[in-house]
Protein backbone atom coordinates (compact mmCIF):
# COMPACT_ATOMS: atom_id res chain seq x y z
CA UNK A 1 0.00 0.00 0.00
CA UNK A 2 1.29 3.38 -0.43
CA UNK A 3 1.89 5.12 2.47
CA UNK A 4 0.98 8.87 1.52
CA UNK A 5 -1.36 8.16 -1.07
CA UNK A 6 -4.80 9.08 1.19
CA UNK A 7 -3.83 11.62 4.22
CA UNK A 8 -6.85 11.94 6.75
CA UNK A 9 -5.55 15.75 7.34
CA UNK A 10 -4.88 18.51 5.88
CA UNK A 11 -3.18 21.35 7.62
CA UNK A 12 -4.10 24.46 6.40
CA UNK A 13 -2.00 28.04 6.60
CA UNK A 14 -4.40 30.56 6.69
CA UNK A 15 -2.22 33.22 6.62
CA UNK A 16 1.30 34.10 8.05
CA UNK A 17 0.08 37.52 9.72
CA UNK A 18 0.26 37.05 13.49
CA UNK A 19 -0.11 39.56 16.05
CA UNK A 20 2.84 37.94 18.08
CA UNK A 21 6.94 37.73 17.83
CA UNK A 22 7.37 34.80 19.31
CA UNK A 23 11.00 34.11 19.90
CA UNK A 24 10.96 30.69 18.77
CA UNK A 25 9.38 31.49 15.27
CA UNK A 26 9.88 33.69 12.35
CA UNK A 27 6.84 33.04 10.72
CA UNK A 28 6.12 36.70 11.23
CA UNK A 29 9.18 38.18 9.72
CA UNK A 30 9.22 39.83 6.08
CA UNK A 31 12.42 37.84 4.90
CA UNK A 32 11.06 34.74 6.21
CA UNK A 33 7.59 35.36 3.78
CA UNK A 34 10.16 35.97 0.45
CA UNK A 35 12.27 33.69 0.66
CA UNK A 36 9.06 31.38 1.40
CA UNK A 37 7.92 32.81 -1.89
CA UNK A 38 4.37 33.25 0.54
CA UNK A 39 4.25 37.32 0.05
CA UNK A 40 1.77 37.41 -2.94
CA UNK A 41 -1.37 36.87 -0.76
CA UNK A 42 -3.51 34.40 1.07
CA UNK A 43 -6.37 32.58 0.05
CA UNK A 44 -9.43 33.84 -0.20
CA UNK A 45 -12.54 32.47 1.38
CA UNK A 46 -14.36 31.70 -1.90
CA UNK A 47 -11.01 29.69 -2.44
CA UNK A 48 -10.95 27.70 0.65
CA UNK A 49 -14.72 26.87 0.49
CA UNK A 50 -13.76 25.29 -2.86
CA UNK A 51 -10.54 23.85 -1.62
CA UNK A 52 -12.90 22.14 1.34
CA UNK A 53 -15.00 20.51 -1.31
CA UNK A 54 -11.56 18.93 -3.05
CA UNK A 55 -10.58 17.79 0.51
CA UNK A 56 -13.99 15.90 0.78
CA UNK A 57 -13.66 14.39 -2.50
CA UNK A 58 -9.89 13.78 -2.12
CA UNK A 59 -11.21 11.67 1.45
CA UNK A 60 -9.69 14.23 4.11
CA UNK A 61 -11.39 14.03 7.27
CA UNK A 62 -10.13 16.78 9.38
CA UNK A 63 -8.42 20.04 8.87
CA UNK A 64 -6.57 22.08 10.93
CA UNK A 65 -6.43 25.83 10.72
CA UNK A 66 -3.01 27.39 11.43
CA UNK A 67 -1.33 30.63 11.00
CA UNK A 68 0.37 32.72 11.87
CA UNK A 69 -2.61 33.32 13.93
CA UNK A 70 -5.96 31.97 12.39
CA UNK A 71 -7.65 34.31 14.20
CA UNK A 72 -6.55 37.27 12.38
CA UNK A 73 -8.91 35.88 9.34
CA UNK A 74 -11.96 37.48 9.74
CA UNK A 75 -13.67 34.54 8.14
CA UNK A 76 -11.97 31.44 10.31
CA UNK A 77 -15.40 30.66 11.91
CA UNK A 78 -17.48 31.03 8.53
CA UNK A 79 -14.79 28.15 6.95
CA UNK A 80 -14.92 26.24 10.47
CA UNK A 81 -18.42 26.38 9.65
CA UNK A 82 -18.32 25.40 6.01
CA UNK A 83 -15.90 22.35 6.39
CA UNK A 84 -18.21 21.07 8.35
CA UNK A 85 -20.99 21.38 6.29
CA UNK A 86 -18.89 19.59 3.25
CA UNK A 87 -18.17 16.33 6.21
CA UNK A 88 -14.76 17.95 7.28
CA UNK A 89 -13.88 18.14 11.71
CA UNK A 90 -12.53 21.13 11.54
CA UNK A 91 -9.87 22.01 14.25
CA UNK A 92 -7.43 24.90 15.06
CA UNK A 93 -3.96 26.18 17.30
CA UNK A 94 -4.33 29.70 18.30
CA UNK A 95 -1.93 31.86 20.67
CA UNK A 96 -5.66 33.22 22.27
CA UNK A 97 -4.75 36.51 21.23
CA UNK A 98 -7.36 37.34 18.92
CA UNK A 99 -10.10 35.43 20.14
CA UNK A 100 -13.01 37.37 21.37
CA UNK A 101 -16.23 37.04 23.73
CA UNK A 102 -18.21 37.14 20.69
CA UNK A 103 -16.21 34.26 18.53
CA UNK A 104 -15.95 32.07 21.36
CA UNK A 105 -20.08 32.32 22.08
CA UNK A 106 -20.44 31.53 18.24
CA UNK A 107 -18.27 28.61 18.14
CA UNK A 108 -19.33 27.17 21.36
CA UNK A 109 -23.04 28.08 20.20
CA UNK A 110 -22.42 26.44 16.79
CA UNK A 111 -19.99 23.69 17.58
CA UNK A 112 -17.37 25.12 15.25
CA UNK A 113 -14.23 23.69 16.70
CA UNK A 114 -13.31 19.62 17.90
CA UNK A 115 -10.04 20.85 18.97
CA UNK A 116 -8.86 24.10 20.21
CA UNK A 117 -5.18 24.13 20.52
CA UNK A 118 -3.64 27.12 23.16
CA UNK A 119 -0.02 27.79 23.34
CA UNK A 120 0.68 28.47 27.11
CA UNK A 121 5.11 28.66 27.88
CA UNK A 122 4.42 28.91 31.18
CA UNK A 123 3.72 31.89 34.19
CA UNK A 124 3.07 35.08 33.05
CA UNK A 125 6.59 36.87 33.07
CA UNK A 126 7.91 33.48 30.92
CA UNK A 127 5.05 33.67 28.53
CA UNK A 128 5.04 37.26 27.67
CA UNK A 129 8.73 37.23 27.35
CA UNK A 130 8.65 34.30 24.90
CA UNK A 131 5.88 35.44 23.00
CA UNK A 132 7.32 39.07 22.95
CA UNK A 133 3.75 40.87 24.15
CA UNK A 134 3.09 42.40 27.47
CA UNK A 135 -0.33 40.89 27.98
CA UNK A 136 0.03 38.01 26.05
CA UNK A 137 -0.52 35.67 28.83
CA UNK A 138 -3.82 37.44 29.99
CA UNK A 139 -5.40 37.34 26.58
CA UNK A 140 -4.84 33.43 26.33
CA UNK A 141 -5.93 32.66 29.77
CA UNK A 142 -9.06 34.44 29.48
CA UNK A 143 -9.59 33.03 26.57
CA UNK A 144 -9.07 29.46 28.09
CA UNK A 145 -11.28 30.66 31.24
CA UNK A 146 -14.14 31.89 29.44
CA UNK A 147 -14.16 29.16 27.26
CA UNK A 148 -13.95 26.69 30.50
CA UNK A 149 -16.89 28.33 31.86
CA UNK A 150 -18.82 28.05 28.93
CA UNK A 151 -18.72 24.65 28.38
CA UNK A 152 -19.23 24.32 32.19
CA UNK A 153 -22.67 26.03 32.01
CA UNK A 154 -23.66 24.29 28.90
CA UNK A 155 -22.14 20.67 29.73
CA UNK A 156 -20.52 20.82 26.49
CA UNK A 157 -18.06 18.43 25.43
CA UNK A 158 -16.47 20.24 22.34
CA UNK A 159 -14.53 22.32 21.74
CA UNK A 160 -11.85 19.94 23.54
CA UNK A 161 -9.26 22.39 24.92
CA UNK A 162 -5.37 21.30 24.48
CA UNK A 163 -2.47 23.15 26.16
CA UNK A 164 0.46 23.02 24.22
CA UNK A 165 3.41 23.77 26.06
CA UNK A 166 6.95 24.17 23.58
CA UNK A 167 10.18 23.71 25.98
CA UNK A 168 12.71 25.72 25.43
CA UNK A 169 16.00 27.17 27.31
CA UNK A 170 13.55 29.89 28.39
CA UNK A 171 10.99 27.80 29.85
CA UNK A 172 12.07 24.70 30.84
CA UNK A 173 12.46 25.31 34.55
CA UNK A 174 8.92 25.96 34.95
CA UNK A 175 6.61 23.07 33.08
CA UNK A 176 5.43 22.70 36.46
CA UNK A 177 3.65 26.12 36.60
CA UNK A 178 2.33 25.24 32.82
CA UNK A 179 0.65 22.22 34.20
CA UNK A 180 -1.00 23.71 37.06
CA UNK A 181 -2.08 26.44 34.71
CA UNK A 182 -3.72 23.94 32.41
CA UNK A 183 -5.22 22.38 35.33
CA UNK A 184 -7.18 25.47 36.52
CA UNK A 185 -8.56 25.86 33.27
CA UNK A 186 -10.18 22.23 33.19
CA UNK A 187 -8.24 21.78 30.02
CA UNK A 188 -8.26 18.53 28.25
CA UNK A 189 -4.74 17.89 27.69
CA UNK A 190 -1.68 19.32 27.85
CA UNK A 191 0.93 18.09 25.60
CA UNK A 192 5.09 19.19 26.24
CA UNK A 193 6.69 18.74 23.10
CA UNK A 194 10.52 20.44 22.23
CA UNK A 195 11.14 23.79 20.88
CA UNK A 196 12.31 22.79 17.40
CA UNK A 197 15.44 24.48 16.46
CA UNK A 198 17.13 24.40 12.96
CA UNK A 199 20.31 25.81 11.90
CA UNK A 200 21.66 26.51 8.38
CA UNK A 201 24.20 23.37 8.73
CA UNK A 202 20.88 21.33 9.72
CA UNK A 203 19.40 22.54 6.62
CA UNK A 204 22.68 22.40 4.15
CA UNK A 205 22.83 18.27 5.24
CA UNK A 206 19.44 17.81 4.45
CA UNK A 207 19.78 19.41 1.58
CA UNK A 208 22.71 17.64 0.34
CA UNK A 209 21.57 14.14 1.58
CA UNK A 210 18.47 14.56 -0.34
CA UNK A 211 19.99 16.02 -3.45
CA UNK A 212 18.22 18.74 -4.07
CA UNK A 213 17.13 21.89 -2.49
CA UNK A 214 14.40 20.63 -0.31
CA UNK A 215 14.30 23.88 2.35
CA UNK A 216 15.39 26.50 2.17
CA UNK A 217 14.39 28.28 5.26
CA UNK A 218 12.17 27.31 8.29
CA UNK A 219 10.09 29.07 10.81
CA UNK A 220 12.21 27.28 13.32
CA UNK A 221 15.45 28.76 12.70
CA UNK A 222 16.39 29.44 16.01
CA UNK A 223 19.05 29.19 19.21
CA UNK A 224 16.57 27.88 21.83
CA UNK A 225 17.17 24.20 21.59
CA UNK A 226 17.93 22.19 25.52
CA UNK A 227 20.99 21.34 25.97
CA UNK A 228 22.00 17.80 27.41
CA UNK A 229 21.86 18.72 31.13
CA UNK A 230 19.01 20.91 30.52
CA UNK A 231 16.98 18.11 28.16
CA UNK A 232 17.57 15.68 31.58
CA UNK A 233 16.39 18.11 34.58
CA UNK A 234 13.25 18.80 31.84
CA UNK A 235 12.70 15.22 31.66
CA UNK A 236 13.03 14.96 35.71
CA UNK A 237 10.27 17.86 36.05
CA UNK A 238 7.80 15.59 33.18
CA UNK A 239 8.22 12.39 35.64
CA UNK A 240 7.36 14.47 38.68
CA UNK A 241 4.59 15.94 37.43
CA UNK A 242 2.99 12.52 35.65
CA UNK A 243 3.41 11.02 38.96
CA UNK A 244 1.13 13.22 40.72
CA UNK A 245 -1.39 12.93 37.83
CA UNK A 246 -2.40 9.56 37.07
CA UNK A 247 -6.33 10.29 37.32
CA UNK A 248 -6.00 13.90 36.56
CA UNK A 249 -5.38 15.95 33.56
CA UNK A 250 -4.07 13.82 30.77
CA UNK A 251 -0.41 14.51 29.91
CA UNK A 252 1.35 14.16 26.02
CA UNK A 253 5.08 14.08 25.54
CA UNK A 254 7.20 13.76 23.18
CA UNK A 255 9.05 10.69 22.49
CA UNK A 256 12.02 12.58 23.23
CA UNK A 257 11.04 13.73 26.53
CA UNK A 258 9.54 10.72 27.97
CA UNK A 259 12.66 9.13 26.73
CA UNK A 260 11.58 6.95 24.20
CA UNK A 261 13.07 6.41 20.55
CA UNK A 262 10.63 7.31 17.58
CA UNK A 263 12.39 5.94 14.52
CA UNK A 264 9.48 6.59 12.24
CA UNK A 265 7.80 9.70 10.31
CA UNK A 266 4.75 10.56 12.08
CA UNK A 267 3.46 12.79 9.02
CA UNK A 268 4.17 11.78 5.41
CA UNK A 269 1.45 9.41 4.47
CA UNK A 270 -1.02 10.98 7.36
CA UNK A 271 -0.99 14.30 7.12
CA UNK A 272 0.09 17.41 4.41
CA UNK A 273 -0.10 20.84 4.37
CA UNK A 274 -1.18 23.77 2.12
CA UNK A 275 0.40 27.21 2.35
CA UNK A 276 -1.17 30.42 2.38
CA UNK A 277 -0.78 30.64 -1.63
CA UNK A 278 -2.33 27.07 -2.15
CA UNK A 279 1.23 25.04 -2.35
CA UNK A 280 0.82 21.69 -1.63
CA UNK A 281 4.00 20.17 1.53
CA UNK A 282 4.04 16.70 1.75
CA UNK A 283 6.40 17.37 4.92
CA UNK A 284 5.96 20.30 6.62
CA UNK A 285 10.13 20.21 7.65
CA UNK A 286 10.80 20.50 3.84
CA UNK A 287 9.40 24.20 2.99
CA UNK A 288 10.66 24.03 -0.12
CA UNK A 289 9.78 20.91 -1.70
CA UNK A 290 6.54 22.28 -3.44
CA UNK A 291 4.36 19.27 -4.61
CA UNK A 292 1.90 21.12 -6.30
CA UNK A 293 -0.48 24.22 -5.99
CA UNK A 294 -4.66 23.47 -5.37
CA UNK A 295 -5.96 25.79 -7.28
CA UNK A 296 -4.12 24.89 -10.53
CA UNK A 297 -3.97 20.86 -10.14
CA UNK A 298 -6.24 18.15 -9.11
CA UNK A 299 -5.03 17.04 -5.39
CA UNK A 300 -5.12 12.99 -7.00
CA UNK A 301 -2.81 14.25 -9.69
CA UNK A 302 -0.32 15.96 -6.74
CA UNK A 303 0.31 12.98 -4.66
CA UNK A 304 0.37 10.73 -7.97
CA UNK A 305 3.28 12.70 -9.73
CA UNK A 306 5.27 12.94 -6.36
CA UNK A 307 4.89 9.26 -5.70
CA UNK A 308 8.56 8.60 -6.06
CA UNK A 309 10.43 11.18 -4.43
CA UNK A 310 7.50 11.43 -1.35
CA UNK A 311 8.36 7.64 -0.83
CA UNK A 312 12.54 8.67 -1.20
CA UNK A 313 12.21 10.96 1.20
CA UNK A 314 10.08 8.62 3.42
CA UNK A 315 12.20 6.16 3.34
CA UNK A 316 15.49 8.60 4.44
CA UNK A 317 13.26 9.66 7.34
CA UNK A 318 12.65 6.06 8.67
CA UNK A 319 16.14 5.31 8.57
CA UNK A 320 17.29 8.47 10.58
CA UNK A 321 19.82 9.88 7.84
CA UNK A 322 17.72 13.18 7.14
CA UNK A 323 19.37 15.76 10.16
CA UNK A 324 16.04 17.82 9.81
CA UNK A 325 13.54 15.37 11.11
CA UNK A 326 15.33 15.35 14.35
CA UNK A 327 13.67 18.71 14.98
CA UNK A 328 10.48 18.03 13.11
CA UNK A 329 7.68 20.14 14.53
CA UNK A 330 5.14 16.58 14.78
CA UNK A 331 7.62 14.57 16.49
CA UNK A 332 11.18 14.49 17.39
CA UNK A 333 13.10 11.47 15.71
CA UNK A 334 16.24 10.72 17.53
Amino acid sequence: MEPFKKPARCIIETDYKCNLKCQSCSLWKEDYRKLRGEGKGALKTEELEVLHEKLAAFGVKRTTYIGGEPFLNEDILKLALDAKAKGIIPNTVTNGNALTREAIKEITGKGLFNTMIFSLDGPKNIHNFIRGSNDAFQKVFEALKTLRGIKAQKKLKYPKLFVYVTVSKLNYKYLEEAYRLAKSVNANRIRFQLASALTPEILAETNKILGFEAVKTHSYLNALGLAPEELEKAKKTLRKIKAVSKNGLKIETESVLDGTENKNCRFIGRDFVITPSGNVLLCPMLTNFTAGNVKTENLQEIFSKNMKKTGMILALADSGKLPVCRQCCVEKII
